[in-house]
């Protein structure tokens, strides 16, 4: 609610900005949740029968064996229902031009003739003189639908009676008519599931950037608030600050510490000055965000990094230069490291073999460790702190390079790089007057010393081990992850132009994948059944009505090149062609054709032949029977003038070609046996596609809302394991150094708990020990590494994923191990002295010692 509410410093109220898209995102939720919920009731729907059944009324006398009582028991076996009321009414006279072409009848109704030709007049005052279907014009939107829907339902009734069909071919006229006219919505799951799930994405694709520039926000206003904070902590400060300068007398300011307080005044004010244009510009809807805000941003922090810098070490060296109380802590930061370098060279050098160093020399730095740890206590009686601590630090440095002398004569590997120096050490000496850390000083010397006694000796420490690079390459999945979370520099929020131009063609190559997966999708759940030919009749049951034997099963299955997936018998009925057709020769062409009237009667005086093998009262053939004429001419060749089947042609199936039903045209074939078998394969291709039906939505929507979806959903899981790597949860410990840090902490908790041990042995040992003053200050030091090491660990484990996965973090856990390391390294150490000093007392006087429990010993 901070962040929400906020005042600048005259006083006006700043408003946190939102990015348009949050309003988009809400907006269509909504529509996501209203078109879920449509989807639903759809869905329902395809599960509950239509409302209305559709009639079928027979008016005239009709051919192919159809009647009003057959159609109605074919009805109650196989109802059809429709969405809306129908009446299919079939009649034995032509159509007129009012009903056929205008739809001028009455609403709801589907005229179908049974004339199959067209009256052939030359009277235009007929009026009945059309065949085919007329239907009423308020079942079509506009007359190109008219027309198809007419031919459609068309089809339906002239394919079957091709077949043999009567009832059955008026029941499947009047289904086809309830498919093609249901106007209610489309229930195909997939098509919804598309619809939802692109809205879905859509909304998330909006949320996930309104998130995104709330985060970024966030983050901003985060980093300004820490800003501020150190900002406001170095004005508090700056009487404080003015009063040590001021107390430090003119004489012993040192030119560093003038010019630190100097820089530290302009800083401050130049600071102060532009706090409010920043502020200003982050509650700013358009600027927040922006480059030139976040560069401004950067440059704040960086200020007040500095003031704070400028601000502590002013204090501490005021503090000496005055020769005011806290002399000691500020040379307890300069001692620190020194100390550190120098007794991890002692702890490795006092486990050296033989005489490589002698103990003297060791007792040697021991002491002049003791003598720069004592005058970092800053007496404050003292004449001059700054030139006490400097002596110190120059003699322990001559004797360090002593010891590298000593050390290079020996054979070595090579030898581990010497750690840097950080710019605040070198900050603080600069106020109190000293030189930078050079070469020559005592902290560069030790850090040789240590890095020539490693190369000799090996890797004797425990902190040795966490300094070794990791030689694994990182596995691939690792070093996307790491790039993905990989956060950008302060002020570069936004990609650079090569940045951008990488995700570019990332999502052009998302959107390509996104084409490819919809395209196949979509042809997966509309195409066609085909033919494969790539069968050989598999359950093809062959029956041969043929008294001459011209007909050889071998070569039909031969020349087979489809399966049935369901058990078909096929008769094949050879027949005189001269006796059943009516062929004559065309004009001018070789070629002969016969007439439709004929092709039809010869089609159906083939299946009344078989009367024994039909259903005594509807007349049809059972539905896993198909008849197949093969007319022989007088020069033995084969004509098929078509199928008599059982089996109903539904949706936009069709037996081969009709152009004999409807024109008369016949083909005369050499090869009898060959035309069987392609008549038995076109048949079952028919049965592949029996019931099929054209998809009740566009196929062209479908495949761009499967574009959409599959192109959002993708990126927003991107942007969700974007997410999930920068936010700070429990899946933290599964991340890379997890483990080693755990460690880390628990030696620290082994530490803390074992701190008054410490304490008691350091007591024991500086109680008997000549430089007293030394260990006792080693021993502050150690108190304060270790909570310096206890704040760290516990920042480390607040770090994101998307944190633990750049270098910075796995920089500073190797850090935080060597620092644990090293600390156990001291403690064991003066446990090690303060037992051997135990031991040497108790013996003390002749008595035998007796075994001792120290503290921390178990």
């Amino acid at each position: 609610m901070a962040a929400r509410l906020m005042h600048d410093s005259m006083g006006r109220r700043l408003r946190r900005p939102y990015h348009w898209t949050a309003f988009a995102a809400i907006f269509l939720a909504l529509v996501t949740t209203l078109l879920g919920v449509r989807a639903g009731f759809a869905v329902h729907a395809a599960s509950v029968p239509p409302p209305y059944e559709v009639t079928v009324q027979i008016k005239g006398k009709q051919d192919f064996n159809i009647t009003q009582e057959h159609v109605d028991a074919e009805l109650v076996a196989h109802p059809v229902r429709s969405s809306q009321p129908l009446t299919l009414i079939l009649v034995d006279r032509w159509l007129t031009g009012d009903e056929k072409l205008r739809g001028e009848i009455p609403d709801n109704q589907i005229i179908i003739s049974s004339k199959l030709d067209n009256l052939e007049t030359k009277d235009t005052d007929v009026e009945e003189r059309f065949s085919g279907v007329a239907l009423a014009r308020n079942l079509a939107g506009s007359d190109d639908a008219h027309t198809d829907l007419s031919y459609d339902i068309e089809k339906a009734f002239t394919k079957n009676v091709s077949v043999g069909h009567g009832s059955k071919a008026v029941v499947a006229a009047a289904h086809t008519a309830s498919v093609v006219l249901d106007k209610s919505a489309t229930s195909s799951v997939i098509f919804w599931f598309s619809v939802v799930g692109l809205s879905a994405m859509l909304t998330a694709a909006f949320l996930v950037p309104a998130l995104r520039f709330r985060s970024r926000w966030e983050s901003r206003h985060r980093r300004l608030a820490v800003a501020q904070r150190k900002l406001a902590r170095v004005v508090l400060d700056l009487e404080a600050l003015e009063a040590t300068y001021a107390a430090t007398e003119a004489s012993r300011r040192p030119e560093g510490f003038t010019s630190a307080w100097t820089q530290l005044q302009k800083l401050s004010l130049n600071a102060a000055r532009n706090e409010d244009p920043l502020v200003g510009a982050l509650f700013d809807r358009e600027q927040c965000l922006g480059k030139e805000t976040g560069e401004k941003l950067a440059a704040f922090e960086a200020t007040t990094r500095k003031l704070t810098g400028l601000a502590d070490s002013l204090m501490g060296a005021g503090s000496v230069h005055a020769r005011l109380a806290g002399t000691g802590s500020t040379f307890d930061k300069l001692s620190s490291p020194i100390n550190d370098a120098a007794t991890a060279l002692l702890i490795r050098l006092e486990g050296a073999p033989g005489k490589m160093v002698a103990g003297a020399d060791l007792a040697v730095l021991r002491e002049a460790l003791g003598t720069l740890l004592d005058a970092a206590q800053g007496d404050i009686e003292q004449i001059d702190a700054v030139q006490a601590w400097s002596a110190a630090e120059e003699q322990l440095s001559g004797i360090a390079q002593r010891l590298i002398r000593q050390l290079r004569r020996y054979p070595h590997g090579k030898r581990p790089p010497i750690p840097e120096v950080g710019a605040e050490h070198n900050q603080l000496r600069s106020t109190l007057g000293l030189a930078p850390v050079s070469q020559h000083g005592a902290l560069h010397q030790l850090h040789v010393a240590n890095s020539v006694a490693r190369s000799i000796l090996g890797d004797t420490l425990s902190a040795d081990q966490k300094q070794k690079p990791n030689a694994q390459q990182e596995s691939l999945p690792a070093r996307l992850l790491a790039k993905l979370a990989q956060a950008r520099p302060h002020g570069k929020d936004e990609p650079g132009k090569l940045g951008r131009a990488k995700i570019i063609g990332l999502l052009a190559v998302l959107l390509c994948a996104s084409l490819i997966a919809a395209g196949i999708i979509v042809y997966s759940v509309t195409k066609k059944p085909q033919a494969t030919y790539d069968g050989s009749g598999q359950g093809m049951f062959l029956e041969f009505d043929d008294k001459a034997g011209l007909i050889d099963e071998a070569e039909i299955r031969r020349y087979m090149e489809e399966d049935f997936e369901v058990e078909q018998h096929l008769l094949v009925a050879v027949r005189d062609a001269e006796s059943y057709l009516e062929p004559h020769n065309r004009d001018g062409s070789e070629y002969r054709e016969s007439t439709p009237q004929s092709v039809r009667q010869a089609i159906w005086r083939i299946k009344n032949e078989y009367k024994d093998r039909m259903d005594p009262v509807s007349q049809e053939l059972p539905e896993n029977l198909t008849i197949i004429p093969l007319l022989i001419t007088d020069e033995g060749k084969g004509i098929m003038p078509g199928l008599i089947s059982g089996a109903v042609i539904s949706g936009t199936a069709s037996w081969g070609s009709t152009s004999g039903w409807e024109y008369g045209s016949i083909y005369e074939s050499r090869y009898p046996s060959m035309e069987v078998a392609h008549a038995a394969e076109d048949f079952a291709t028919v049965l592949k596609r029996a019931g099929y039906e054209e998809p009740d939505y566009n196929a062209t929507l479908l495949f761009w809302i499967l574009t959409f979806m599959f192109f959002f959903t993708v990126l927003n899981l991107i942007q969700l394991v974007q997410y999930l790597l920068g936010a700070t949860s429990r899946f933290n410990r599964f991340s890379r150094g997890s483990r080693s840090l755990e460690q880390a902490r628990r030696r620290l908790e082994r530490l803390a708990l074992g701190l008054d041990d410490s304490q008691i042995n350091a007591v024991a040992v500086l109680g008997a020990s000549e430089s007293g003053h030394a260990d006792e200050a080693g021993q502050r030091l150690f108190e304060r590494a270790l909570m310096m090491a206890w704040r760290e660990a516990e920042e480390l484990s607040t770090m994101s994923l998307s944190e633990r996965l750049g270098s910075g973090y796995a920089a500073r856990a190797d850090h935080l191990q060597r620092l644990v390391a090293l600390l156990d390294e001291r403690d064991a150490d003066v446990a090690k002295r303060a037992r051997d000093l135990v031991l040497a007392s108790r013996g003390a006087g002749g008595d035998a010692p007796r075994p001792v429990v120290l503290p921390g010993q178990q």
